[in-house]
């Protein structure tokens, strides 16, 4: 495009992770259209695949290795995530309303959320009574009920609603796993006269011999029709009582349709033609289980036909966009059913006929195998160790934002000693003196008043998350130097879009800020925006600090502990995160150890009267440490085996996984001396790093131990303070 930056033009919401979802990312991985900008919405951001669950359960497979990882999914396809609760719809609007974010505007939606289980005792009055879906919720459930009963061993009676085939397969899964536990008993219960009524008789037969070889009690022609804890009501006034109930039931439409006024049918799913768009609603497309088909009235609810909808899905949301005909979804007239037997056998129905044996089961575990493979990132999408892209040249694959994106801090040192500042009685603490914020008074005898400023490219993808982070971030500065803040002035670039694109990422972003700022009691009152060729944000901050309680970087004394109030790594991560290398479970404790504020951190160092305190940001551990060190004239020892790191942080480390600022940062190895190799914990940048405290020794393991309790669950003592080894501070590891 003759080096012009790319204009945004249109938004695609995508509501709900289910399979024609998850196949239209893949797709659009394979074919974006560059002027487009696409979001998937869910609860959750690691999904169990539906069709591994039971071997999950039975234990033939862990949950990492039938889980669907959003995050590195919607990142090789430079798809936003958003992991919310979406409360409507608003159609008129095209809006997309969470219970605690900015809303989101489309220009297209398209729903895939599935249909609910209907539990026939509310969960929350009995919390025994487990919904089928979502599924994560059901693995979190029944791996919490074995754990239960193998430390505490008891007679546990658990009932599973519904044999059809989730239930059928769920209940020979539970009935392997709880044959460890003594005491525990399965029943299951199917309205019908036979288990499995819609698929042939023989693979009913093949799974009611299955299940009562292992003791459960199949009850088929009886149907639940309500009960409370403890007891289950059948039609014909007979009382079952048990410890807990799986309902695995056909599945009712989701609340969210007729929440959002759509057009339904009589059983409240959304009404939608061939083409997948809602009827009367062209820019509304959906698939899966929520959908019903005016052409296809019988067609049932489950995923093998939503797998199929997927490339028509895709299709359509780009013909759609791009002003080309869409094409019609026709139903494939029989489909493949595998089972698991959970005995290392299977269950198969391909039309008219059913097959069993252990072959069946390796046919399905290699078709579930290359359908979870088939979400993994490409290799493409992968960084060597150092940043760059085997085979070619040097120029990093992808430039780190946050405090990944600092101006390196030796440049930064030459540049500011050849500044000629002049002097000004107001300016207590200015340019020169190296802190974390400037001190200003501005009349005699007035308050002391502390200046920042932040300002960083975007790191992540999700506006509302960069404008909480960016508040944070910045207010670290002034939590630093023990400062109340106050007021902020937001600066912000915007990347090139059309005028509404801009509009939500500029909602999304402040609105992000401003939770931020009003749970700091700081007022956001003004600010500046300009267009540029990528999201950028930050933050001029003021506050006030009395003069005799001030933090200071020259504060540190002789034979202090060095306490890190938060683990180190954020750098290492966001990189892995670009490259859609960042498994969930990491991105998860990535994004509240970001979330979390200094402020309560400061406030105890202000109670326990200590001086000397800095923020870790972009110049890393060693960096930051490093600039107490040269103001307070001392060295310093740091013990490695006591420095918190983020999960993950040594996994990507040890594969070459780096922010693009640490090569940088590690310049100042010259004045650190260990045994053995330099950690990578020293040189990464962090965004939304902790405080670095002086702590007198004294005082340190009861600072350490109010911290804990406040929230800091990571914080530990790292190192202490020594006398000057040379003549320029250096930091020794041990």
């Amino acid at each position: 495009m003759n080096g012009q930056p790319v204009m945004l033009q249109k938004s695609v919401v995508l509501v709900g992770a289910g399979n024609a979802h998850l196949v239209f990312i893949r797709r659009w991985r394979m074919q974006p259209l560059a002027e487009v900008a696409v979001t998937l919405v869910n609860a959750q951001e690691l999904i169990p695949y539906s069709a591994m669950t039971p071997a999950c359960l039975n234990g033939e497979a862990t949950r990492p290795a039938i889980s669907i990882d959003l995050v590195r999914l919607c990142r090789s396809a430079g798809i936003r995530l958003v992991v919310g609760q979406v409360a409507r719809v608003n159609i008129a609007e095209r809006q997309v309303h969470f219970t605690d974010r900015p809303p989101l505007t489309f220009d297209v939606l398209s729903l895939n959320v599935g249909a609910v289980a209907q539990a026939l005792i509310d969960p929350q009055q009995w919390e025994w009574s487990i919904p089928l879906r979502p599924l994560s919720h059901l693995l979190d459930r029944c791996f919490s009920l074995f754990e239960e009963l193998r430390l505490q061993p008891r007679p546990f009676h658990l009932v599973v609603v519904g044999g059809g085939a989730s239930g059928c397969e769920l209940t020979a899964a539970l009935a392997r796993r709880g044959s460890d536990h003594p005491g525990f008993r399965l029943t299951l219960i199917e309205a019908n006269e036979r288990l499995l009524p819609r698929f042939p008789h023989y693979a009913a037969q093949v799974f009611t011999r299955q299940l009562q070889g292992h003791g459960v009690a199949v009850l088929t022609g009886r149907r639940v029709t309500g009960g409370s804890p403890g007891t289950l009501q059948l039609h014909d006034g007979t009382k079952l009582t048990c410890d807990a109930v799986i309902w695995a039931t056909p599945g009712v439409a989701h609340p969210l349709l007729r929440a959002s006024g759509l057009p339904t049918d009589p059983d409240g799913f959304l009404r939608i033609e061939t083409t997948l768009q809602a009827e009367g609603i062209p820019y509304l497309f959906a698939a899966g289980d929520c959908v019903s088909f005016a052409a296809y009235p019988d067609l049932p609810h489950n995923g093998v036909y939503a797998v199929r909808q997927g490339p028509v899905l895709q299709a359509n949301v780009r013909a759609f966009l791009t002003g080309q005909p869409l094409r019609p979804f026709r139903p494939q007239r029989r489909c493949l059913y595998l089972l698991n037997l959970s005995d290392g056998r299977a269950v198969g129905n391909y039309g008219r006929l059913a097959f069993s044996g252990r072959w069946v089961r390796r046919w399905k575990q290699r078709i579930d195998q290359r359908w979870l493979s088939s979400f993994d990132p490409p290799v493409s999408s992968m960084s060597t160790a150092d940043g760059t892209t085997e085979g070619k040249d040097e120029t990093p694959l992808m430039r780190c934002g946050g405090c990944g994106a600092k101006v390196p801090g030796q440049v930064l040192q030459r540049v500011l000693t050849q500044l000629a500042v002049p002097t000004d009685p107001r300016v207590v603490l200015g340019l020169q003196a190296g802190e974390d914020a400037a001190v200003m008074q501005l009349t005699p005898n007035g308050p002391w008043e502390v200046f920042t400023v932040d300002y960083f490219r975007a790191f992540c993808d999700d506006p509302y998350l960069l404008g909480q982070a960016a508040a944070l971030h910045a207010l670290s500065d002034l939590y630093a130097m023990n400062a109340t803040p106050l007021a902020a002035l937001a600066i912000v670039t915007l990347p090139f879009a059309r005028g509404p694109i801009q509009e939500q990422l500029l909602r999304e972003l402040l609105g992000g800020a401003q939770t931020v700022l009003c749970n700091e009691q700081v007022v956001l009152a003004g600010g500046h925006t300009s267009e540029g060729p990528e999201l950028a944000i930050g933050f001029a901050l003021t506050g006030l600090a009395g003069p005799q309680r001030l933090f200071r970087k020259n504060a540190l004394q002789p034979g202090q502990m060095l306490v890190l109030t938060k683990p180190l790594g954020t750098g290492a991560l966001w990189a892995a995160w670009m490259r859609a290398a960042l498994p969930a479970a990491w991105w998860r404790s990535l994004i509240s150890h970001l979330l979390q504020s200094n402020r309560a951190a400061a406030r105890l160092a202000d109670q326990t009267g200590l001086q000397a305190c800095t923020d870790i940001t972009g110049f890393g551990l060693a960096g930051h440490l490093l600039e107490m060190l040269d103001a307070s004239r001392l060295s310093a020892r740091l013990w490695s085996h006591r420095v918190p790191r983020l999960p993950g942080f040594d996994e990507l480390a040890q594969q070459g996984i780096l922010s693009t600022l640490h090569a940088d940062n590690a310049r100042w190895e010259y004045r650190i001396h260990s045994s053995a190799p330099l950690p990578a914990w020293l040189f990464d940048p962090q965004t939304c790093g902790g405080l670095l405290l002086g702590v007198p020794q004294e005082h340190a393991n009861q600072f350490v131990s109010s911290l804990h309790q406040a929230g800091y669950h990571h914080a530990a003592i790292i190192g202490e303070t020594i006398p000057l080894q040379s003549t320029i501070p250096s930091i020794e590891i041990i």
